[in-house]
């Protein structure tokens, strides 16, 4: 029987078109700041306090590739010591 205490919730980016990546298969815009049309942008307390609830991440093989991409370019891993 399932924990009842335990949840599942999904933190995904996609276009309107349902895709993460671009036609070509670029994800680059993974790389843009947290800035929305019209200057509106992300709280990073909010984010933050977001991050520390995700026990674990299940992403696919280029979103993946991208984060290791920021890691080598200096940027650190995104997901702190998380698997």
């Amino acid at each position: 029987m399932a924990n009842p205490d335990s949840h599942v919730t999904i933190h995904m980016a996609a276009s309107l078109d349902g895709f993460i990546a671009r036609k070509d298969g670029r994800v680059d815009w993974l790389e843009t700041s947290d800035e929305f049309v019209g200057g509106d942008t992300i709280d990073p307390g909010f984010v933050e306090a977001f991050l520390e609830t995700i026990d674990c991440y299940v992403m696919g093989s280029r979103t993946y590739e991208t984060a290791l991409r920021f890691e080598a370019q200096g940027l650190g891993w995104s997901y702190g010591d998380k698997p």
